[in-house]
């Protein structure tokens, strides 16, 4: 029999031949009660033009109801902090009673037992938390709350004691890459999944809402030597190494590699290879529909209707164009990059991602060096 993944690998395979918008993202807020010096959108709690941008709750139910009569089954609730609407619970309760498989992502913070209580009787089918490192002084660097850590891990507690099915983010920077052993051994404990971001977008979206570039944002990501060897450390924990070693060997001789986690990519192709504008869609806080949550552009009101938006994003897609340099490159078929990458580095789809070269080379290179070690080592055992 099919497991869950599969039925749902094989819903987008036939969303893609009928260009059925299958999954969404509905961006609640660009408002957050945190103050991350990375983050995309970089928004305040308290910003009353911000707020007044907001769709209202009718607004996003509506929505709601067209994106499910045109073939809408997945949603993903997102923001900024989406738990900051006061609305949230008319919202997340009206698309679960739609039948839409729901889910949210949140910092963990202003998760309470009133939330919990909502989410027992209408259950997601998962919520993405947000930590931003392993200590309360790691969260009062990066995020400006110290006690914006007991307040998230509080939260994990009470999900896990409400069999809430979670699954933990962990976005690397510089001023939390040191918590990452601690936060690989809490996943472990708590025996939940993982996701680690090794790859920041650069504040495109943060620079688009100041009108200025985002200088505090950019400094907050790594280097991509580091980030590629953070990539290399979450293999590590994911991986037996066993399979790490196979998966290391495939990629050292280009051949294509699959992540099992990686819920963006799709099919290896000279054009999108991800589901953005083909099956999925992202709506902005503002009532914008994109083909990711990444890209600034393409871009389209629903002004007109969801469906003459989905459709012009379909159309639109098809005219993006990817660096020949990527396409032509022998290690296409492992790299990272995507169209919202390459606009993102450079505000063109054409120009190469540098950043993700070096990245993906300095993860070889240290993949590398492991294997020799791990093949001397398995030879003397």
């Amino acid at each position: 029999m099919p497991n869950y993944q599969q039925f749902i690998d094989y819903l987008f395979v036939k969303s893609t031949n009928a260009g059925i918008p299958l999954s969404g993202t509905f961006e609640l807020t660009s408002r957050c009660n945190l103050d991350c010096r990375m983050c995309y959108i970089h928004k305040r709690a308290n910003d009353s033009a911000a707020l007044r941008e907001e769709l209202p709750a009718a607004a996003w139910i509506d929505i709601a109801k067209t994106a499910q009569k045109s073939g809408m089954l997945l949603l993903l609730l997102t923001g900024g902090e989406p738990l900051l609407r006061h609305d949230f619970s008319e919202i997340y309760t009206a698309c679960r009673r739609l039948g839409l498989l729901v889910s949210v992502n949140t910092n963990g913070t202003r998760i309470d037992e009133s939330v919990i209580a909502l989410w027992k009787k209408y259950p997601p089918l998962r919520v993405n938390l947000t930590l931003y490192g392993a200590k309360p002084e790691t969260y009062r660097r990066l995020c400006g709350h110290e006690d914006a850590y007991t307040r998230a891990y509080r939260a994990v507690d009470l999900l896990c004691e409400a069999g809430i099915r979670c699954k933990l983010n962990f976005s690397a920077t510089p001023e939390n890459l040191a918590d990452l052993p601690q936060i690989f051994a809490f996943a472990k404990e708590r025996e939940l999944p993982l996701q680690v971001a090794s790859y920041m977008f650069p504040p495109l979206r943060a620079s688009e809402a100041a009108g200025t570039p985002c200088d505090a944002c950019e400094n907050a990501r790594m280097t991509p030597e580091m980030a590629g060897n953070v990539r290399f450390q979450y293999d590590r924990f994911r991986f037996a190494d066993e399979i790490l070693a196979q998966r290391i060997r495939s990629m050292l001789s280009g051949a294509p590699v699959p992540d099992p986690d990686e819920e963006c990519q799709e099919f290896p192709t000279e054009r999108i290879r991800c589901r953005a504008g083909s099956t999925t869609f992202w709506i902005t806080y503002n009532g914008e529909m994109r083909p990711c949550g990444m890209m600034t552009v393409p871009g389209f009101p629903l002004s007109d209707g969801f469906d003459a938006a989905w459709q012009k994003i379909r159309s639109a897609r098809a005219e993006i164009l990817l660096p020949a340099k990527c396409t032509a490159c022998p290690k296409k078929e492992i790299c990272e990059f995507c169209p919202a990458a390459c606009y993102a580095e450079n505000a063109d789809f054409t120009v190469t991602p540098t950043y993700l070269c070096r990245k993906l080379d300095a993860y070889l290179t240290v993949g590398k060096n492991w294997l020799a070690e791990y093949e001397r080592r398995t030879e003397v055992e």
